[in-house]
């Protein structure tokens, strides 16, 4: 086995651990599961885990990690639309990655990162960080496309709209995916149409 496919192999089962420990995060909470329940659904030796997370700090740590990196790419994947079509191909882009996303489980392990956040300055900090490395890469994207001067408070408004509609799929899952495309459009229409102004 040459070192690529070292690596592969270990990335392999790191994201092994991490869908395993998603499911046992979701089912029973961060601190409701151990690490013996993780090494059993992810089909491994609880020492196994350890030769890839040290504990579930770095596995939780790890989830957001992860989460982040795939969010970018979908962003980066923009860059090549040209700026004649790119209103409408981030729109359509914008909601099919909600959609896609949106679910009783992605929404769960959301909400269970989040409280943990606010227990751990750790996991808040990456958490802040991805938040930023994603605001960033959005601004990066949207602004040579858009040619918008608030870009910045642009984005924050997508990206706050974005969350919201993960709260209320969390306690009304009809009502929420009836309405992402009217208010993506709304929201996107105006924000673009006023990204110029005062504020």
């Amino acid at each position: 086995m040459n070192y690529s496919d070292s690596l592969s192999r270990k990335a392999a089962r790191e994201n092994q651990v991490l869908d395993a420990a998603s499911l046992c995060f979701v089912e029973k909470g961060f601190h409701g599961a151990g690490m013996a329940e993780i090494a059993q659904q992810a089909n491994m030796s609880t020492g196994h885990i350890y030769h890839y997370f040290k504990n579930k700090q770095a596995i939780i740590l790890a989830i957001v990690q992860r989460e982040g990196d795939e969010a970018v790419q979908r962003i980066r994947e923009l860059e090549s639309i040209p700026a004649e079509s790119f209103r409408e191909a981030f729109f359509e882009h914008t909601v099919d990655a909600i959609k896609h996303k949106l679910s009783a489980f992605q929404t769960s392990l959301n909400f269970e990162i989040m409280a943990e956040g606010t227990r751990n300055p750790d996991v808040a900090q990456q958490m802040h960080e991805i938040d930023e490395r994603i605001r960033k890469t959005l601004c990066e994207v949207l602004e040579p496309k858009l040619n918008i001067r608030n870009i910045q408070e642009v984005v924050d408004c997508i990206m706050t709209v974005l969350i919201g509609i993960t709260a209320r799929f969390a306690r009304n899952p009809d009502r929420a995916e009836a309405v992402i495309d009217l208010l993506m459009l709304r929201t996107m229409g105006f924000l673009f149409d006023h990204g110029d102004d005062e504020v």
